[in-house]
């Protein structure tokens, strides 16, 4: 599985223990790989909400491009607004298919400028997922 997620052509620098997350969550969900074009993994902390805050949701998305598989997108998700008008955006996103990304107060960069936020969120979120922070599901096509 391993050579199967490539990070060789990311236009960002993905650690190989982000790689080594994604492949282990995969194989624990047993999925049938050779059946599969995409693959979104979701990553939430079930008690975050907008008042308590807690640990951003985050979705990542790996894409069959002919026999091995490249990360898509990250998402990395939080509450905006108060009360009634709270609701869950777009905090950050790495685009890696299209090379762009967003930050929610900056707008749409291009990644290699969103290189040192990527390497510090990457070690932030693989430490979470170490601690056990998320509740993980996958959906697939």
């Amino acid at each position: 599985m391993k050579a199967l997620i490539n990070k060789e052509s990311a236009p960002l620098p993905i650690s190989n223990e982000l790689i080594e997350l994604l492949i282990k969550v995969i194989s624990n969900k047993q999925l049938n790989l050779a059946e599969l074009n995409d693959i979104t993994i979701s990553f939430r902390d079930d008690a975050y909400d907008p008042m308590a805050g807690g640990y951003h949701p985050v979705e990542v998305n790996i894409l069959r491009v002919n026999d091995q598989f490249n990360i898509n997108y990250i998402t990395d998700f939080c509450y905006v607004g108060s009360g009634f008008n709270t609701e869950l955006t777009k905090e950050i996103d790495f685009d890696f298919t299209n090379d762009i990304g967003f930050q929610l107060y900056s707008g749409h960069h291009k990644l290699a400028d969103l290189s040192e936020l990527f390497l510090l969120w990457q070690s932030n979120f693989i430490q979470y997922v170490e601690q056990d922070i998320f509740t993980i599901s996958t959906s697939t096509s």
